[in-house]
């Protein structure tokens, strides 16, 4: 319950704060348009404020307090205005005045975020999240600075979200970390809601907001400590700003949409999908209106350079301190980072015109081809519903530009169906208004209870999902019991944990470091640093008299440490005796 009651405290503080920035910006809008915008901004802020603490080499729980205490005065006026304007009777009147199929999809999507709470609230688990996404705010806390972290890629990436990351877990606790990224996906579906109701009807709005958030990808990703729903949410954002901007003609509005593509690239380099897209908006409202080269490159420069500046923290950062500001990638400009063919891993280099149209089948029939994540039958299902839609409307049109260019750009860079969650929120919007307008011409009642069907099945879906972090919260269930199910490394740390000397070094051929409370390495990582000089860096540790150790994993290539363990008995031996595929054999040697 304290991590509950932090996660609400850090979010009522970062509302006030992003209200007051969002001030400068927007005009007066209502409670649901202006609260997603007001939180999104005042988390980014409370993740440059951590940056800033750690960069000084200031990060302790105590200088982490009293930035809290700091910002929750600042903060304090938006904070009561928000909770004074809460009126019992009126959300009781509003709920009760909803039909009975707005009332099933409010039951569906508060049930949904409750579930996702569960499961945010559990020990953390997941490969990104235990790789990098824990570790390494666990590493800056131990070290009390943010900084490069020696044989990593990553440490010097864009890290806004492992800022907040940071926060939560200075304050001791995962779960506020977690649910910092599950928060997104809540101020996405608000979004939703408010945006559809703007610019389309109230009518709509409900529904859209129930399909987005009750995709499976959505909430699975709300579990765990990644990154994908901000982004998702900030291209969101960004676009909505882009759509006030056209309908209103204000240059804050730009302005505004170009900080929230910022915010993606100080989270994600790729980034660059929501800016090409947002790019080609702005071209089609140019040619629409026939406004001047000169007018036109004045617009795309306040959403570009406002983003820049945003951003430029961490890829200035990162040319500093290793000469690659997009390290390790670009090795060929920059002379530094790897010598990685990038074209080996795009998808589209290999597939044609055909395989691009089959697309809505294949990423919802052959996930893993698309990195896993499910986006739910829904969308496949109520595809047709589309044809209910008029694109030459001044709204739609602009969202299929979007939707279309980032579409082909995530093809061709990265398709991986979480790098694309702000799409499936623009089609779901979709769906919804054609879902509305087919049954409103045809009256087909058979189409809502398919419709019903299909949403209980990803409610229950969720449950099942998370079924074992619902055991932790409500049955007699220990974290440990729930890591010892869920968790692969969690057996194989606890041992060294306990056993290893306090000064050991361990290197490790597994990514999922954050349960070893040694200092551990990514024996991947190192050797692509040492390569055939490997043991340059082993024997080193030897004569400083540092116990080294080797941890050997089923499921990872060993090369080029063989000579180190050959014809060595194991000092332990164990199997992760998990409830899923990824069952792994570890072996511990002492070099």
């Amino acid at each position: 319950m304290i991590s509950l009651l932090w996660f609400i405290i850090i979010t009522l503080i970062a509302y006030g704060l992003g209200r007051l920035l969002l001030g400068l910006f927007m005009e007066k809008s209502t409670p649901w348009e202006e609260f997603p915008f007001a939180v999104g901004i005042g988390l980014a802020l409370l993740g440059y404020m951590v940056y800033a603490i750690g960069s000084a080499g200031l990060l302790y729980l105590k200088y982490i307090v009293i930035m809290l205490l700091i910002s929750g005065i600042v903060a304090m006026p938006g904070i009561y205005r928000f909770i004074s304007s809460f009126r019992i009777k009126d959300i009781i009147k509003t709920i009760t005045a909803l039909s009975s199929f707005e009332k099933f999809l409010l039951a569906v999507i508060s049930s949904i975020f409750i579930i996702s709470i569960f499961g945010a609230m559990a020990p953390a688990i997941g490969n990104d999240t235990l790789a990098y996404h824990f570790q390494h705010p666990k590493i800056f806390i131990q070290e009390h600075r943010i900084g490069y972290i020696p044989f990593t890629r990553e440490s010097m990436w864009p890290y806004l979200m492992e800022m907040l990351f940071t926060l939560g877990l200075i304050l001791k606790s995962a779960a506020v970390a977690k649910m910092l990224h599950l928060i997104f996906g809540v101020l996405t579906a608000l979004a939703v809601f408010s945006f559809t109701s703007r610019f389309f009807s109230k009518k709509y709005a409900l529904l859209a907001a129930t399909l987005f958030y009750s995709a499976p990808g959505i909430f699975m990703q709300s579990t765990y400590a990644y990154t994908d729903l901000a982004t998702c949410f900030y291209s969101f954002s960004g676009l909505y700003c882009l759509l006030l901007w056209l309908q209103k003609e204000r240059m804050r509005l730009l302005l505004l949409s170009g900080i929230f593509i910022g915010l993606i690239f100080s989270i994600k380099i790729l980034g660059i999908m929501a800016l090409m897209a947002s790019v080609s908006v702005i071209l089609y409202a140019s040619i629409g209106k026939k406004r001047s080269l000169r007018v036109s490159a004045g617009n795309l420069s306040i959403l570009c350079v406002s983003a820049l500046l945003v951003s430029c923290i961490w890829y200035i950062r990162s040319y500093v301190v290793l000469g690659n500001p997009v390290y390790p990638f670009l090795y060929s400009i920059f002379k530094s980072g790897w010598e990685v063919d990038i074209s080996k891993y795009v998808y589209a280099s290999s597939r044609g015109v055909v395989e691009f149209l089959r697309l809505p089948w294949d990423i919802v029939m052959n996930i893993d081809n698309f990195g896993g994540e499910q986006i739910g039958v829904i969308f496949l299902a109520f595809l047709p519903v589309l044809f209910f839609l008029n694109f030459k409307d001044k709204v739609l049109r602009p969202l299929l530009i979007f939707l279309a260019v980032y579409t082909v750009a995530w093809y061709c860079v990265t398709p991986t169906i979480r790098f694309a969650f702000v799409n499936y929120a623009l089609i779901y919007i979709f769906i919804a208004i054609g879902f509305y307008k087919a049954t409103e011409k045809y009256r087909l009642s058979i189409l809502k209870l398919l419709l019903c069907l299909c949403i209980l099945f990803n409610l229950s879906l969720c449950i099942y999902y998370n079924r074992d972090a619902i055991k932790l919260q409500l049955t007699a269930m220990t974290e440990e019991e729930y890591l010892l199910q869920n968790e692969r490394t969690y057996a194989i740390a606890k041992f060294v944990n306990k056993n290893l000397p306090s000064n050991s070094v361990l290197i490790a051929a597994e990514p999922r470091l954050y349960y070893f409370d040694r200092k551990v390495i990514a024996y991947k990582m190192l050797y692509r640093f040492y390569g055939k000089n490997l043991s340059d860096y082993i024997y080193k540790l030897r004569r400083d008299k540092i116990p080294v150790y080797f941890l050997c994993s089923s499921n990872s290539d060993c090369k080029g440490i063989e000579p180190f363990i050959k014809d060595k008995v194991p000092v332990y031996k164990v199997s992760s005796k998990i409830q899923t595929d990824e069952r792994v054999d570890y072996r511990l040697y002492k070099l």
